[in-house]
C-alpha cells in the first residue's frame, strides 16, 4: 500500500506540473496583405527562418515556382514590431536556387546565412554558403563563408562562440555519399573552422543536424537519414566533438529544436504513414532506400510538435498542427516567458489533405501562430 500511495503521489505531482500547450489560430501571412508590396509572391513559399533582434521580428523566406530548384527563386527579408504589418528589408536573387535561410544574433549583429544551389529542377546541388549582416539599418552585401558544397542547418551561440551545423550535400543521393556532418565554430561570424578533425556524424545520407544545449551545457541533436529514418544524439558538456546516438525508423524532416524551462521540444514534419524504413533492403540497400523515398513521397505529411527525452534519447509526438501536403520548416522566436511566435509553411490547410509530392508541385503558404505554455 505504501508503494501504491507513493506511486499515486508521484503521478499526481507529474500531472500538477505538466505543461499545457496551446496555440492560436494559424494565419496565412502570404495572403493576409501584411507583407510589403515589394514581395512578389510566387507559387511556392517555403524555406524560412525567424528571429527577434532589437525588439523587431525578422523573417526570411524563399519564394519560387515550386518546392524544387529554380533560377527564379527569390529570398525576401522582412521585419515587424507588432506582427501585424511587415516592413521590407532586402531581397536576394542570384539566378540560382536559394535555400536554408538561417539567422544568428552574434556580437550584437544580426547575421543571415543561406546556400546557393543549382538550376535543374530535380537536382540537389549546393554550391556556396553566403552570409549577410545588419545592425538594424541596412544589410551588407553577401559574402562567401568558404564552405562550398556544404548545407547550413542551424547556428547557435555557446560559450561566446558561434557554432554552425552543416553537412556536405553534393552527391547526396549517390551510394558512396557520406555527409561529413560537422559543427563549425567562429568568433567573427564569417570565418568558420571544424571543431574537430573527424566529422560528428559520417554515415550514409545524414542531413539536417539540428542541435541545442540544455542548462547544464550538454548538447542534444537530431539528424535526418534520407532513406532510413533519423538519429537522436547527445554530446556531453566539454565533449562536443563526440555525438552519441540512437537510431529510429521515424524521420524528422525540417527539424527545429527549442527549449522551455529546460525541457526540449522538436517541431518537424511527421509522416502519417509511420516509419520511414518500411521497405526491407538487406540484399540491395540502395534499391530499398530508393523504394522508401518513393513511398515517402506519395504519403501524407503534417507538421508536428514532439518532446525529446534526454535520458532515453527518444522523441514523442505531442500534437499535430494544421498542415498538409508540402509542409514544415518552422521558425521560432520567443515573445515572453511562456509564449513563442511560430511560423512554418504548408499547402492550403483549409482544403483537402494532400500527399507530399502533390504539395511540392502545388501552392504553399507561410503560416503563423503563437504557441503558449501553461500549467
Amino acid at each position: 500500500m505504501r508503494y501504491l500511495a507513493l506511486s499515486l503521489c508521484l503521478l499526481l505531482c507529474a500531472l500538477i506540473h505538466a505543461q499545457t500547450i496551446t496555440y492560436d489560430k494559424w494565419e496565412n501571412i502570404t495572403t493576409s496583405g501584411s507583407l510589403p508590396q515589394q514581395c512578389k509572391i510566387q507559387h511556392s513559399n517555403n524555406n524560412l527562418d525567424l528571429v527577434k533582434y532589437k525588439e523587431r521580428y525578422y523573417l526570411a523566406f524563399r519564394t519560387a515556382p515550386t518546392h524544387f530548384a529554380s533560377s527564379k527563386t527569390v529570398m525576401y527579408i522582412v521585419s515587424s514590431t507588432d506582427l501585424k504589418q511587415w516592413q521590407y528589408e532586402t531581397e536576394v536573387h542570384v539566378g540560382y536556387d536559394i535555400r536554408e535561410p538561417r539567422f544568428a544574433v552574434y556580437n550584437d549583429t544580426l547575421n543571415l546565412y543561406f546556400f546557393e544551389g543549382g538550376k535543374k529542377k530535380f537536382e540537389f546541388d549546393p554550391r556556396y554558403i553566403w552570409a549577410m549582416r545588419t545592425t538594424g539599418s541596412g544589410w551588407s552585401e553577401r559574402v562567401s563563408i568558404h564552405l562550398d558544397g556544404y548545407v547550413p542547418w542551424r547556428l547557435r551561440v555557446h560559450n561566446d562562440t558561434l557554432l554552425l551545423s552543416a553537412y556536405y550535400g553534393k552527391g547526396l543521393y549517390k551510394k558512396s555519399h557520406h555527409s561529413d556532418l560537422r559543427l563549425f565554430q567562429s568568433i567573427d561570424g564569417l570565418h568558420f573552422t571544424p571543431i574537430s578533425k573527424e566529422p560528428q556524424i559520417d554515415v550514409l545520407n545524414a542531413e539536417e543536424g539540428e542541435f541545442i544545449f540544455d542548462k547544464k551545457g550538454d548538447m542534444y541533436a537530431t539528424v535526418r537519414l534520407e532513406g532510413t529514418g533519423a538519429l537522436v544524439c547527445k554530446a556531453d558538456k566539454g565533449k562536443l566533438q563526440t555525438w552519441n546516438y540512437k537510431r529510429t525508423k521515424y524521420k524528422y524532416d525540417s527539424a527545429l529544436l527549442f527549449d522551455h524551462e529546460d525541457d526540449i521540444y522538436l517541431i518537424a514534419r511527421r509522416n502519417i504513414d509511420g516509419e520511414m524504413d518500411k521497405v526491407k533492403h538487406r540484399k540491395n540497400e540502395k534499391q530499398g532506400k530508393m523504394r522508401n523515398l518513393i513511398r515517402y513521397s506519395i504519403t501524407k505529411k503534417v507538421t508536428a510538435l514532439y518532446k525529446l527525452d534526454k535520458d532515453s534519447l527518444t522523441v514523442t509526438p505531442l500534437m499535430d498542427f494544421p498542415s498538409t501536403g508540402d509542409c514544415s520548416y518552422a521558425g521560432i522566436a520567443q515573445i515572453d516567458k511562456d509564449s513563442y511566435l511560430v511560423m512554418n509553411y504548408s499547402s492550403d490547410i483549409n482544403k483537402r489533405k494532400r500527399i507530399w509530392i502533390n504539395g511540392q508541385l502545388g501552392k504553399t503558404y507561410i503560416y503563423s501562430t503563437v504557441l503558449h505554455f501553461g500549467k
